[in-house]
């Protein structure tokens, strides 16, 4: 699914904005060298998982006692685990600065987890109201700025960051030597450390994580069927990028987080899982199992557009082959972008939410973000864009929990019922 990141992308449907997202996150090849019988060289078996009509009865019935309106309590630690992101909306709400206006309605709202972006080369575009932002040549520059140092001090337990080095841009060239990636580990350990001594105190969890891996593995909307010669090539660079982040993370908690009472770890994220079905390479099959994670994040539109079993087989395939290590246990996979835009798809938006909530809590996904506090689409395909900050709902598709005139979506009814429900 295209969908739009960080104020960079204006549509799900254009590709040209996916591009300028991943010059960012990770570079996009010139071409692509397709191949007429590639497919036929995956070698992966095609169709979803054959279960009984028992096996489907059963996992069917587990998710509808796991819906929240079917519970009489919500499991401990919700308003921990179930959250929202912020980033580049198209309107704001108050004077203050656009970061820290979302963190806080956030926990105004009732959540403790907040997803944020954290691009060191240009904060501005994902947070532009009310802001001076400086400039910023690293990670822990950019955690020391003033707005991030205010948002990390709000009562979150849960910060979900998207973590975009600019080093980090040219992962999918061949060739590149050992320095590139001992940088890659250099930055990451650097800014965990920042972190541990920063919150060693408090029980706050960080998770550093990449967006969407299939579409920077591939290309924005690229469908890889057939996938390009060099397929497997990319597979194996990505591998190595990932390793590099993780390295970074993983020796900072050894050196700092002993007895600290925060966490930090680092995770990556999939987004096309139910391609492995159609015999087509996915991140998830051919990059997960070749690198050791702390957990693995998954962007599920490709969940949403099935049933609730689909849903629950794309976890499940996830969790096959990735190679997880002890810091989250049985429950390292995590959803970390799911939504619904409001204002093209009005119709049973609470019920598809019930059930999607009911997949994930039965699946025992470790965190939810939803996709997002205020909606960074426009509606349409304009060819002029509106001025912002919009004030007309109609002119921006609808994910979001809060709409321009500051009143409650329907996401923003249902999940705020949730987070008083838990308490």
């Amino acid at each position: 699914m295209n969908a739009s990141r960080a104020g960079l992308l204006q549509s799900r449907q254009r590709p040209l904005s996916r591009r300028a997202f991943l010059a960012l996150a990770g570079g996009v090849p010139a071409g692509f060298a397709w191949l007429a019988g590639a497919r036929a060289a995956v070698s992966v078996p095609a169709g979803p998982p054959q279960q009984s009509p028992a096996e489907r009865a059963r996992i069917l019935d587990l998710i509808e006692a796991h819906r929240p309106s079917r519970l009489s309590r919500l499991p401990p630690g919700f308003c921990d685990q179930v959250g929202a992101a912020h980033v580049g909306g198209k309107y704001h709400l108050t004077t203050h600065p656009f970061l820290l206006e979302g963190g806080r309605k956030l926990i105004e709202l009732g959540s403790r987890l907040g997803k944020f972006w954290f691009m060191p080369d240009n904060p501005a575009q994902s947070y532009p109201y009310q802001s001076t932002w400086g400039k910023y040549a690293s990670f822990v520059e950019l955690a020391r700025s003033d707005y991030f140092e205010r948002l990390f001090h709000l009562p979150f337990t849960t910060i979900l960051l998207e973590a975009h080095a600019p080093l980090e841009a040219r992962w999918r060239n061949p060739g590149l030597k050992q320095e590139f990636y001992d940088a890659i580990t250099k930055a990451f350990y650097e800014l965990t450390a920042h972190l541990y001594r920063a919150f060693h105190d408090r029980a706050v969890t960080f998770v550093l994580q990449h967006w969407e891996g299939d579409w920077l593995l591939r290309g924005s909307g690229q469908k890889w069927d057939p996938p390009p010669e060099d397929w497997r090539a990319r597979c194996d660079r990505m591998a190595r990028w990932l390793a590099a982040r993780q390295a970074g993370v993983s020796r900072a908690r050894r050196e700092f987080g002993v007895k600290a009472r925060c966490k930090v770890a680092h995770a990556a994220e999939v987004n096309r899982v139910a391609d492995a079905w159609k015999n087509i390479p996915t991140m998830t099959r051919h990059v997960l199992p070749r690198v050791e994670l702390d957990l693995v994040s998954y962007s599920a539109y490709d969940a949403q557009e099935g049933g609730p079993l689909h849903f629950w087989n794309c976890i499940e395939e996830i969790r096959r082959h990735a190679r997880t290590g002890p810091l989250f246990g049985a429950e390292a996979v995590y959803v970390g972008e799911f939504g619904i835009p409001e204002n093209d798809q009005p119709r049973q938006i609470t019920e598809r939410l019930d059930e999607w909530m009911g997949v994930m809590l039965a699946a025992r996904v470790h965190f939810m973000a939803y996709w997002q506090l205020y909606c960074n689409e426009f509606a349409g395909k304009p060819q002029t864009p509106p001025r912002t900050p919009v004030t007309d709902p109609r002119l921006v598709r609808g994910f979001w929990l809060v709409k321009p005139d500051g009143s409650l979506s329907e996401s923003g009814r249902y999940f705020s019922g949730l987070w008083r429900r838990a308490g």
